[in-house]
């Protein structure tokens, strides 16, 4: 789960149909987003926009998608 993303939103006191909507894309598809279902990798034009939306730099984006991708990889090694 992108917990960072779901911050932003709701800090800004956001629905996830209003971010969806911004982002020119379905509700479905940003619960998923969220969820870390799809966009497991964010392209650069969703970076963008989000850094948009959110008003947060572009580096504050890739930090939190790499903490994400450690902590992800830190709980499949634990049940390996």
């Amino acid at each position: 789960m992108r917990e960072w993303l779901k911050e932003l939103r709701e800090q800004r006191k956001l629905t996830q149909q209003n971010v969806a909507d911004m982002l020119g894309i379905s509700k479905q598809y940003y619960q998923l987003i969220e969820a870390h279902e799809r966009q497991k990798k964010m392209d650069i034009t969703l970076m963008t926009k989000i850094s948009e939306i959110f008003n947060v730099s572009f580096n504050e984006i890739i930090k939190q998608e790499k903490a994400l991708t450690k902590k992800i990889e830190h709980n499949e090694s634990l049940v390996n």
